[in-house]
């Protein structure tokens, strides 16, 4: 299933409310492969850290998402050179704030 963009948008920023509302916490990013975004090249803990990936449309569905939540919102972008279909957001660990 994929989803447009503005149930990506809802849904992230939901899921942020559920987790404090402050996006400046967070940081978003697009890939081809989010798990692998996520987990390996972020350093982001599947079981410990609270983080959601959505897939995208269109590689350029996910980048709208991307500039909505850091020019909107100040969520940290993770992946400024990279595209992809898919966008993920996860919050920052305090140590890193």
């Amino acid at each position: 299933m994929v989803y447009s963009v503005q149930q990506i948008k809802f849904e992230f920023a939901s899921y942020v409310k559920e987790f404090g509302a402050d996006f400046r916490e967070w940081s978003v990013g697009v890939a081809d492969d989010a798990r692998k975004a996520l987990f390996r090249e972020n350093g982001v803990d599947e079981a410990g850290d609270v983080w959601l990936w959505k897939p995208a449309l269109t590689p350029a569905a996910a980048a709208m998402v991307r500039s909505w939540l850091v020019d909107r919102h100040g969520v940290t972008n993770v992946s400024a050179e990279a595209s992809g279909a898919e966008v993920f957001i996860f919050k920052r660990h305090c140590a890193e704030n």
